[in-house]
């Protein structure tokens, strides 16, 4: 707890100095904290908005030769720029070595509704087992309002050894500042 100032600490610079440092190491906190507040919001919204890209619920059918797609648009609303966008794919299941996953990028088309999508480049082409082992890099945000469309497409393999497996797939949004 601190002791209430006299007139002889303010003659001190001893007690200057202290609150000096104090003060520089209280402002440099808040500077921190501030900073660290709005990164934890900034992913927190692009990590949300994962959740409305549900593949799980439209690959339940699949068949060779009959690919799922869903769409996601992700937009970036912290204050922080420039920041990338990277995605993460977690999977249970032991289907996944037989699901061939392309992601690509467009600056069009809708949140889970992939009408109107343009692609302006692909992002990745493997087996969801594939994806699951690395991070995508994929969008470098320099303004709050920017936003990219993703289309993921699933296509099971015509396998036999595919057959009676199942798999899910979670994706994790998170944005880094640079």
């Amino acid at each position: 707890m601190a002791r209430p100032l006299t007139l002889e600490d303010l003659r001190s610079n001893d007690v200057e100095d202290e609150a000096q440092g104090t003060w520089v190491n209280q402002g440099t906190a808040r500077a921190f904290a501030a900073a660290l507040s709005a990164l934890l919001i900034a992913t927190f919204v692009i990590s949300r908005s994962g959740e409305a890209l549900d593949i799980q619920g439209t690959t339940t059918d699949m068949a060779p030769g009959r690919a799922s797609e869903e769409c996601i648009n992700i937009s970036y609303g912290g204050t922080i720029v420039p920041v990338d966008l990277t995605m993460k794919a977690e999977i249970t299941g032991d289907l996944a070595p037989f699901l061939d996953v392309v992601i690509e990028r467009g600056p069009s088309g809708g949140f889970g509704d992939c009408d109107g999508f343009v692609s302006s480049g692909l992002v990745f082409d493997g087996t969801l087992d594939e994806l699951a082992r690395n991070r995508l890099e994929l969008e470098r945000f320099f303004n709050q309002s920017d936003s990219r469309t993703y289309r993921v497409r699933f296509a099971l393999q015509d396998r036999e050894e595919a057959l009676g497996r199942a798999a899910s797939v979670g994706f994790i949004w998170e944005v880094k500042p640079v």
